[in-house]
């Protein structure tokens, strides 16, 4: 009887686990850069948005920088990139706050510049090459 419930179980989660997989849209290798007033920015935060703002699938690739302002896109898993498409760039760059230090809840340095995707005028057009992205060159003033 358990051997029998054991069996199912597994079966089941089987099926379950190979129907989440193939929902999954091919992602492709991004890396790119992000400089502030000429300088790297660490810990800005980097958002996709799809042109087609219609579909409820649609993925929206994120990254954060390192200390070098240098990152990559994730889309499903750490580093997996992005689908094919044209993007909408917007970006986020927190203050780090609380005792630590470890919260990204302050004030956006960028003060919402780049922050809401109806204004953002950054496209990015991602192919099945993947690819090293222009070095994107923001400004705080």
């Amino acid at each position: 009887m358990y051997r029998f419930s054991a069996i199912l179980f597994l079966a089941v989660f089987l099926s379950i686990a190979g129907c989440e997989r193939s929902t999954r849209q091919p992602t492709y290798p991004v890396k790119g850069k992000v400089l502030v007033d000429g300088k790297p920015a660490q810990d800005l935060f980097i958002y996709l948005h799809p042109m087609d703002k219609n579909d409820p699938k649609a993925i929206r690739p994120f990254a954060q920088t390192d200390e070098n302002g240098d990152f990559e896109l994730n889309s499903y898993v750490t580093g997996d990139g992005a689908p094919v498409g044209e993007f909408i760039v917007t970006f986020d760059w927190p203050m780090r706050s609380g005792t630590f230090k470890n919260k990204f809840e302050g004030p956006d340095r960028l003060r919402g510049k780049y922050k809401q995707s109806d204004k953002s005028k950054i496209r990015i057009n991602i192919t099945k090459q993947g690819q090293l992205l222009e070095t994107f060159e923001l400004s705080t003033k």
